[in-house]
């Protein structure tokens, strides 16, 4: 036997897998590169500093990493190296999200938290998006804003994080919803490529990105235009997430990745697609998310509750783009050609009534389970992680998530 732990909100759970049964554990690529230290003198280009220098306001808007206090640091570090470099600090301005990582030592600067409930917001010009996006009074009015955050991987849109920052992260709360319900049909891939198009209406607007290993150490670094700083660093989380797998199995068992990403069946559900990609039809998806917050949003259930046929709800979301919908029906595309077990902390009657899956209390109980359906002798694939990797067979080259 092979005992595999899985993360699972903020702790881990086991499975044990037969040895003769094992076809695969994908993880991300070991790196044998030694971890990249962050070199501002390299990072900070010329033009950089001539932009903070002639801006009359700086926003420095801050995400949040997986590696805990990294933005903290490196937005401490950037400031120093802009008072090094001779640009005047005091008209610096931090702006945090609700997703910002606390930032503590900069008591002589400004901190403003966004809230999308009552932070002022203006309205951008343009016409890049059929909708009319809003964002943050003070980036707005900036002469240069700086986002700071780390760029990951992202199922459904593509990538989070960084390239979030901007918009949705400093829009108005009537404004996100706008965007992930709309009057067409839509793919959640386009939602990513909508928000740099938004993004780009600010003025001056450059990111600090970072992209980061399995290990948590640093990756890719880099400062430049808010584009072309996601779009350079999104072929890094590519190179890394690309990972081989040998055949399809019968059995996958997979963990959402453990606190945020398993926090609610509705974000769980993102996770799906590596597992389903080396998952055999008819096969059985074993899913460790622990979802402490439930299912976590009132349309997705709605959605789920209706219990209609997905053809449905498909049909529906060619009319009418719902972000929540379309998870749902996602998600009930999935059960129509696999067994989905699922270990969380959601009550049995809502897993299996409400949603459609199998509840088991156990990763080991669930894989037993799944055995005596398809067979003592099911192969089985094992996915510790699956926020971080994007299986593809050797005949596949390496693909971002735009194009699956």
């Amino acid at each position: 036997m092979v005992e595999i732990w899985f993360p699972y909100g903020a702790s881990e759970v086991p499975v044990r897998v037969p040895d003769e049964n094992l076809v695969d554990i994908l993880q991300p690529r070991n790196n044998t590169t030694s971890e990249l230290t962050i070199n501002f003198d390299q990072v900070i280009t010329e033009d950089v500093v001539t932009a903070a220098k002639n801006a009359e306001q700086i926003c420095m808007v801050i995400g949040n990493s997986r590696k805990k206090n990294l933005i903290s640091d490196t937005t401490k570090s950037l400031i120093a190296s802009f008072g090094n470099r001779g640009v005047t600090l005091n008209k610096i301005t931090i702006v945090q999200t609700h997703q910002s990582e606390p930032i503590d030592g900069l008591t002589d600067l400004p901190i403003m938290h966004h809230s999308p409930i009552d932070s002022p917001t203006v309205t951008l010009g343009g016409s890049l998006v059929d909708f009319t996006p809003t964002i943050s009074k003070i980036a707005a009015e900036s002469k240069l804003t700086i986002a700071i955050g780390e760029l990951m991987l992202h199922h459904f849109t593509g990538y989070a994080g960084l390239c979030d920052l901007i918009f949705p992260g400093l829009t108005s709360e009537k404004t996100a919803l706008e965007e992930l319900i709309r009057n067409k049909p839509m793919d959640p891939h386009d939602l990513c490529k909508e928000r740099l198009k938004v993004s780009s209406l600010l003025q001056n607007v450059y990111a600090l990105g970072i992209v980061l290993k399995s290990d948590m150490s640093i990756a890719k670094v880099s400062l430049g235009p808010f584009n072309d700083t996601v779009n350079s660093l999104s072929e890094v989380v590519n190179q890394l997430a690309s990972v081989e797998a040998s055949k399809a199995a019968d059995i996958v068992v997979m963990s959402a990745g453990g606190s945020p990403f398993d926090e609610s069946l509705l974000r769980a559900v993102e996770a799906l697609p590596p597992g389903l990609s080396v998952l055999k039809r008819n096969g059985a998806l074993i899913v460790a998310a622990e979802c402490s917050r439930g299912h976590g949003g009132t349309d997705f259930y709605a959605w789920s509750n209706e219990h209609k046929e997905v053809r449905h709800l498909e049909s529906r979301l060619r009319h009418r783009f719902n972000y929540y919908g379309w998870k749902a029906a996602y998600l009930l595309r999935v059960l129509t050609r696999h067994r989905v077990y699922l270990v969380s902390a959601i009550p049995d009657y809502y897993v299996e009534r409400t949603f459609g899956l199998r509840s088991a209390k156990t990763m080991n109980t669930a894989l037993e389970s799944a055995q005596r359906a398809l067979g003592a002798d099911s192969s089985i694939t094992v996915i510790p992680n699956a926020n971080q990797i994007i299986p593809r067979f050797p005949a596949q080259t390496t693909e971002s998530p735009q194009d699956r």
